[in-house]
């Protein structure tokens, strides 16, 4: 059975930090024989939630803004895995990819209130959560970890492992530390790995 990731890139500096860990981890993946894909939320057109001002949604668990996040709904619903990966904003997600939680609300409401199943697969899917902070506070990450665990749980998904990275600033810090490079290569090869045996 090959395992189908989803990589979503929720930074704004395209191969920044984050990024570049997220591009290991699916590296990782993809040398396990898993099948990959990478969104970079930076350049989708992907509009804020409109509910509660519509309630098409809450009637019917279908979004009705036109734009990239119709698209990403469907991969939402296929895939086995999840790495998400983004540098910390204000100890929480980025507000690209606080765009992409919000707008989930349609399978939230699928879910909870309309009762629907979500995923083709029948058990709940798996999810790597990547963050890179440029501090070394402990409490950094708390946000956004809460923040993404939370949209894990709404789009019937669990997270499974994470990364942390701190005291990352400039662009390409990352890349003086080899040793996080290679834990994210690890943990990709070792989720696919697992989902296949």
């Amino acid at each position: 059975m090959t395992i189908s990731i989803l990589g979503i890139a929720g930074g704004t500096r395209s191969a920044g930090n984050s990024e570049t860990l997220l591009d290991k981890a699916l590296e990782g993946a993809s040398s396990a024989g898993a099948d990959t894909k990478k969104l970079q939320l930076n350049n989708l057109n992907i509009a804020s939630c409109i509910c509660p001002d519509s309630e098409d949604c809450v009637l019917t668990g279908i979004c009705t803004v036109a734009d990239d996040m119709q698209s990403v709904y469907s991969i939402l619903r296929s895939v086995d895995l999840i790495f998400i990966a983004f540098p910390i904003a204000f100890r929480n997600v980025p507000a690209q990819t606080k765009q992409l939680f919000d707008r989930s609300q349609a399978l939230w409401v699928s879910k909870y209130i309309l009762r629907q199943k979500l995923r083709k697969q029948a058990s709940k899917g798996k999810g790597l959560i990547i963050a890179v902070s440029d501090t070394d506070d402990p409490i950094e990450f708390e946000g956004a970890i809460t923040s993404t665990r939370s949209w894990f749980a709404s789009i019937d998904f669990e997270e499974t492992d994470r990364l942390l990275v701190s005291n990352v600033i400039r662009k390409t810090d990352i890349l003086k530390y080899p040793d996080q490079l290679t834990r994210a290569f690890d943990k990709g090869y070792e989720l696919t790995t697992q989902m296949t045996s």
